[in-house]
């Protein structure tokens, strides 16, 4: 199973992603999820990849979440910047 990313919630002080908006691939509805749970699902296999509009109702599975340093989230390195988790909608608290 996979789930999408379409927005972060960044905690302001530090910078780091605390939660994300998500959901299964193809479903609805979508759900704030903490980050920390998003990297024990990750390190149990589960795939996460961001989700961006690119047109009027037009969006498009783009890179893949990873963890980083053992427990920040991360899109892989080589993906284009529109794809990365920075580039989504972001909340800060």
């Amino acid at each position: 199973m996979s789930f999408l990313i379409w927005k972060t919630r960044i905690e302001s002080a530090t910078g780091n992603i605390v939660a994300v908006r998500a959901c299964a691939d193809g479903a609805e509805p979508w759900f704030w999820v903490e980050a920390g749970f998003i990297v024990q699902m990750i390190k149990q296999g589960i795939t996460f990849n961001t989700y961006r509009e690119v047109g009027k109702d037009d969006w498009r599975k783009g890179a893949r979440v990873e963890v980083y340093n053992d427990k920040f989230l991360r899109t892989v390195a080589n993906s284009t910047e529109k794809d990365n988790l920075e580039s989504l909608p972001t909340e800060k608290v």
